[in-house]
């Protein structure tokens, strides 16, 4: 029996967030996995990381365009037509449900590379709209964040039902995770925190230690593995690794937790 959210108007919100490098899009690929091949959930991924949008490749589907494609699409119409604001919020939505990658088991979005210099923000800002808006339509919203706190303090994911936390076994990667929870607790809401331990390798006691130590529990513990590598150097997407993966196997349990609570 999956959780109440089935019935729930709202659709159910994973995001994943860590420092750069620990495997926040490896996991969020095979989560996807999991969940479109064992759950009947309309599920949308999320790829929200701006400089290293990888995720479409790894679950081996691509939007017709990015976020930033039609934001500065966008922009240039209405310069050019001096559209008025409701026509533009109209336009917005059909462009974006356009846009969406699709899949018989998930559709897919991303957030895009800006095509100026400068930050991050009007992406962003884009982003936090379809959050509120389009997303109603899905049951599960599974966002591959940006690497590191910005889309946190910017209150980009807000209201979110289950924040995972990715880390490999470094005590640096440790301590970032530990900054995250700290921001996030005081930024934005979300129901649920947990820390995914990733490509774990050899005796991890004193690491599991000082982890308790920070009150950040672990959720899962996804083991080092060969096959991704192989998979990587082969460009292979992800999504097409082997039911036989001790590291899928883990990512399994960590989902069916998280759904089946």
């Amino acid at each position: 029996m999956t959780r109440e959210f089935l019935n729930s108007k709202k659709p159910f919100v994973i995001a994943l967030v860590g420092k750069g490098g620990a495997g926040k899009t490896l996991i969020s690929t095979l989560m996807t996995k999991i969940i479109s091949e064992k759950y009947n959930l309309k599920l949308l991924l999320i790829d929200a990381d701006p400089t290293h949008p990888h995720l479409c490749n790894m679950v081996d589907l691509t939007p017709r365009r990015s976020l930033e494609e039609i934001r500065t699409a966008t922009i240039d119409e209405t310069i050019k037509n001096k559209e008025s604001k409701l026509n533009i919020a109209k336009k917005l939505d059909f462009e974006i449900y356009d846009a969406m990658g699709e899949s018989k088991k998930f559709c897919i979005l991303s957030i895009g590379q800006p095509t100026d210099p400068g930050c991050f923000c009007p992406s962003n800002l884009l982003l936090k709209s379809v959050l509120k808006s389009i997303t109603t339509e899905f049951d599960i919203i599974l966002i591959d964040c940006e690497a590191g706190l910005e889309q946190i303090t910017r209150k980009v994911i807000d209201n979110i039902d289950v924040l995972l936390i990715v880390s490999d076994i470094s005590m640096r990667s440790i301590e970032t995770a530990n900054s995250i929870k700290k921001v996030a607790q005081k930024l934005i809401k979300f129901q649920e925190v947990g820390l995914i331990l990733n490509k774990v390798k050899g005796d991890i006691d004193g690491l599991v230690q000082r982890v308790n130590q920070i009150d950040l529990p672990i959720v899962g513990k996804v083991p080092y593995e060969n096959l991704i590598t192989d998979l990587e150097l082969d460009s292979v997407p992800l999504i097409h690794i082997s039911n036989e993966s001790k590291a899928l196997q883990a990512i399994e349990k960590l989902t069916d937790d998280i759904l089946q609570n």
